[in-house]
C-alpha cells in the first residue's frame, strides 16, 4: 500500500471562531462544539468510506446517541481552534469515536467523547456492522481520557430547580424530519440565565439520546442542580427531556465558577 492509500486513522479541521458564532460570554457554546463534531466525524467517515455515501445504498446511517464534553477553557471571539478525531473501537452495532479540541497555539483544552450506532434507516432499527466496521480504521495512538458514560438518574418533577415545556417546531428539524441532535441541547442550556453564565461556565456536559422526537411533540425538560453552598466552585445538574412521562433524553452539565 502506497503512503498516498493509507487509511486516514485521525482527521483534524480548523476553525476561527466568529462573533456571530459565540455566546453572550463572547465564547464557544457547547452547541457550536457539538455540531462540529458532527461535522467532523462526517469528514472523517466519509474520507474512511463508512460515511453517508457509502452506507446509505445499503439502507445504513449513523446516529449519534452518546456525547460526553469537558472543556478546561471554551475558545473565544475570533480565535482559532481545531477539532482531531479518530475512530476508539467497533462493537458489531455501534462505533466509539472520540475528539481532542485545541486551540490556536495547539495547547489541549478539551476532549470529547461519541458514541455513534448503525441503524437500518427504513425499519429505523439498530443495524449490524458487519463487513462495515474494520480495526484498520481503529487508530491505536490516540487516547481520550474521558470515561464512559455512566447511566444518568432520572429527575423527579417535584424535585426539580427548572422546568419548562416546549413544543417542537420546523427550525427543530433536520433531513430526516427528526428533532435535531443539537436542539435538543439548545432547550436544555436554555433553562439557565444570561447571569448565571455570567458567574459560571460549561467545564462538563454529557447527554444521552434515548428517543427521537417529532415536529409538533410537546416535552417536559427538568433540571435538578445541586449546590453544596452558595457560592459552590462546582455545580452539578442532571437534567430530564421527558415525553408524556417517557425520557427521551437524558443530560448532565457541570457549572465551573469563573
Amino acid at each position: 500500500m502506497t503512503q498516498e492509500a493509507k487509511i486516514p486513522l485521525n482527521h483534524t479541521h480548523k476553525y476561527f471562531l466568529t462573533a456571530g458564532e459565540c455566546n453572550s460570554e463572547g465564547e464557544m457554546p457547547v452547541t457550536l462544539l457539538v455540531s462540529r463534531v458532527i461535522e467532523v466525524a462526517t469528514e472523517h467517515a466519509n474520507a474512511l468510506g463508512i460515511g453517508y455515501a457509502a452506507l446509505s445504498p445499503r439502507g445504513i446511517g449513523w446516529v449519534l446517541t452518546r456525547v460526553s464534553v469537558e472543556m478546561t477553557r471554551w475558545p473565544g471571539i475570533n480565535e482559532e481552534y481545531s477539532l482531531t478525531t479518530w475512530i476508539e473501537g467497533w462493537t458489531r452495532f455501534y462505533s466509539d469515536r472520540c475528539f481532542q479540541v485545541r486551540d490556536g497555539k495547539g495547547d489541549i483544552i478539551g476532549y470529547v467523547r461519541t458514541v455513534w450506532v448503525a441503524i437500518d434507516i427504513e425499519k429505523r432499527s439498530v443495524a449490524d456492522l458487519d463487513g462495515v466496521a474494520s480495526d484498520t480504521m481503529v487508530d491505536p495512538d490516540m487516547i481520550c481520557p474521558l470515561p464512559r458514560q455512566r447511566k444518568m438518574t432520572p429527575v423527579a418533577l417535584n424535585e426539580a430547580t427548572n422546568v419548562e415545556n416546549y413544543v417542537f417546531r420546523y427550525c427543530d428539524l433536520d433531513f430526516n424530519r427528526h428533532v435535531n441532535s443539537v436542539r435538543y441541547i439548545e432547550h436544555i442550556m436554555n433553562l439557565w440565565t444570561p447571569a448565571d453564565f455570567a458567574l459560571y461556565r460549561v467545564g462538563g456536559f454529557e447527554i444521552a439520546y434515548i428517543h427521537e422526537c417529532m415536529f409538533g411533540e410537546t416535552v417536559t425538560i427538568a433540571a435538578l442542580a445541586d449546590i453544596a453552598e452558595p457560592d459552590s466552585p462546582e455545580i452539578s445538574a442532571s437534567v430530564d427531556m421527558t415525553r408524556h412521562d417517557e425520557r427521551v433524553v437524558s443530560a448532565k452539565v457541570t457549572f465551573c465558577k469563573r
